[in-house]
């Protein structure tokens, strides 16, 4: 597990490329605390940072194959580098080091980028190609490691975080206008789009292939995304539960291995109920849990404790408070690199800040809801919508055109419905942000509102892919989107934050192309409970009830944001100098948060999204 950076940069010399790529690995020395490795040339630049996982003597990077022609930086983990070691030795490839590292290289060596169709893990990679002259970086199926680049200059840069970026002198930090709203409407930004003109994500199951000689023309290129066009095959329950009790107990063996203790992230939920089981199952001695809470009779700390009883483990628990929050949340605001507005991120961080006394691995739940079904009551409260939306689209042509989407009355709202292409709603009805419920759009602006729309008539062409069914839409749109751009964003750079390394066994690429094969009704059912299929997978192993509800973890914000923590919210998002003010209406803004104080509106998320902003921009304001 590492943090990569580099670029190049024609005309520089190889002394003023290697105090700007030393400048870069410096800003995320948190990625890989136990050293650095370097490949400096005239006009380019490779370098990283290593948290030592796997082949803890040999493992240092950059790797190269036998004749040194092609060389590699990469951060992650590839948990089928033994299987892939054996197929590349009979191959004739020879190996220096133990390191999944080198698998990469050899594995590019033999078969170019079809490469990827035979990883298992999670990975950001650049790969140097002396044999044709050419850089080819990649982000991981799922998007569970981040990588970002930018074209400026007359160069091009990448990093695993977009701070790196920031330290080079010619990359603008001009921001996209369109941004903030977008961000406090859908609380995150998707691919390629970051806060920063200049700079962009590079797609989760995307790679780029650069020609040193030519390198500004090249676009990103998509190898791998989740498709569920095919009609499913495991369509009896009994069936579907063996096949996917041996896949994930495959994948939390693979996602096991390590020459560093490996701990579990666990909370009252079914996805870490569920790996945590598998893990002690496959490592039954000395096998640790880590849980936080927030106090109260609501709190992860009790079912998680019970959990931990019920399989054995060796388990530690901490309670936050309002405290906790301030004095970490410009932490949060620094590691996170463009924000989220997910509050769980404070759980995270303090989760694995503690993990990381006892251990330097932990595994955690993440992906199975968008596999899965897990969001059952905002599915089921979609499906209900589109499906009322199909009748209405019937009528079209009888009805007048739409031609004020911001109207928040009852016939325009039905209107715009109408008018709406499938897509697009689906989306729409993502919005979880300051605009609200859309009878009573709050902090934005008439104008930004039919921007918005229009952005999500744009985004939906792209993001919202024909399937099998609607809930398959549903769920390959937040794969593509939530997951990859929020919840995995979150989960990388808090747990990076922690010099920890996060895995997500639910996220194999097997356990994905097996949840392909499920229909959606053992998905989610008529009327719940979501993950049907893995919740009886579950109950083979443990006392878990079929309708356990779903659970995040429970951050008290209303109560502290109208509590001790108001006047720190007041201060920073009403100032006259706050940063948001750019983009949105004061007015507006003061009666989203009177509305809030009053109970009319349950903008928790929104406001502590606005205030991470607040904080993470003024870090932005100064050089790295």
């Amino acid at each position: 597990m590492c943090g990569i950076a580099g670029f190049i940069a024609p005309g520089r010399s190889a002394e003023e490329c290697g105090a700007h790529l030393d400048r870069m690995l410096a800003s995320i020395v948190h990625r890989g605390p136990d050293g650095a490795g370097t490949h400096v040339l005239p006009g380019l630049a490779l370098g990283m940072r290593r948290l030592s996982i796997i082949d803890l003597e040999g493992g240092g990077q950059p790797v190269w194959n036998e004749d040194h022609t092609i060389g590699i930086v990469f951060n992650g983990e590839i948990y089928n580098y033994v299987e892939l070691t054996a197929q590349l030795t009979a191959a004739g490839h020879v190996f220096r080091t133990h390191s999944d590292t080198e698998v990469l290289v050899h594995l590019y060596e033999e078969v170019g980028v079809a490469m990827f169709a035979q990883l298992r893990g999670m990975f950001a990679f650049a790969i140097f190609d002396t044999r044709k002259n050419r850089l080819l970086i990649a982000r991981d199926h799922f998007g569970q490691k981040p990588l970002y680049y930018s074209r400026a200059g007359g160069s091009f840069a990448f990093a695993s975080e977009l701070k790196a970026l920031l330290t080079l002198p010619w990359i603008s930090r001009d921001r996209d206008a369109d941004a903030l709203p977008d961000y406090v409407s859908w609380l995150s930004l998707p691919c390629p789009r970051t806060h920063f003109r200049h700079i962009h994500k590079l797609g989760a199951g995307h790679f780029l292939s650069l020609p040193l000689a030519d390198f500004g023309t090249a676009t990103p290129y998509r190898y791998w995304h989740y498709d569920l066009t095919a009609a499913p095959d495991l369509i009896e329950l009994d069936a579907a539960v063996e096949a996917l009790d041996t896949t994930l107990r495959d994948s939390v063996q693979m996602h096991l291995r390590a020459d560093v203790p490996v701990g579990v992230l666990l909370s009252s939920g079914l996805d870490s109920r569920t790996v945590s089981a598998y893990a002690q199952e496959l490592q039954p001695s000395g096998m640790q849990t880590f849980t936080v809470g927030f106090g109260g009779a609501d709190s992860e700390t009790l079912g998680a404790a019970e959990t931990a009883r019920e399989i054995g483990s060796r388990h530690h628990t901490l309670e936050l408070t309002d405290r906790d929050l301030v004095e970490s949340i410009e932490r949060i605001a620094w590691h996170l690199d463009e924000p989220v507005g997910d509050p769980a991120t404070f759980a995270v961080l303090k989760v694995c800040e503690l993990a990381r006394q006892h251990v330097k691995v932990l595994l955690s739940g993440e992906g199975s809801d968008e596999l899965f079904g897990g969001y059952d009551a905002r599915y089921l409260g979609m499906l209900s919508t589109i499906e009322r939306s199909e009748k209405l689209r019937q009528l079209t042509p009888l009805l007048p055109s739409d031609d004020d989407g911001a109207a928040p009355s009852r016939w325009h709202r039905l209107l715009s419905r109408a008018h709406r292409e499938r897509g697009s709603e689906a989306l729409s009805l993502r919005l979880e942000g300051l605009p609200g419920d859309v009878r009573t759009p709050r902090g934005l602006t008439p104008d930004q509102l039919r921007r918005l729309r229009q952005r999500t008539d744009d985004l939906a062409r792209c993001m919202v892919l024909p399937q099998r069914d609607t809930l398959s839409q549903l769920l390959t749109l937040d794969l593509d989107w939530q997951l990859a751009e929020s919840l995995l964003q979150k989960a990388d750079k808090m747990s990076m934050g922690a010099s920890i390394e996060l895995r997500t066994p639910l996220l194999d690429l097997r356990v994905a192309e097996l949840a392909a094969r499920i229909p959606s009704a053992l998905k989610l059912p008529p009327g719940g409970p979501g993950k049907f299929v893995l919740r009886h997978c579950l109950a083979r192993k443990l006392n878990e009830p079929l309708n356990r509800p779903k659970r995040g973890f429970p951050v008290p914000l209303r109560a502290w944001f109208t509590g001790p923590l108001r006047a720190a919210l007041e201060d920073t998002l009403l100032s006259p100098n706050a940063a948001c003010l750019d983009y949105l209406d004061r007015s507006l803004l003061r009666t989203a948060w009177n509305d809030f104080l009053s109970g009319a509106w349950d903008g928790a998320r929104p406001l502590f999204a606005l205030w991470l902003y607040e904080i993470w921009s003024a870090k932005m304001r100064s050089p790295c």
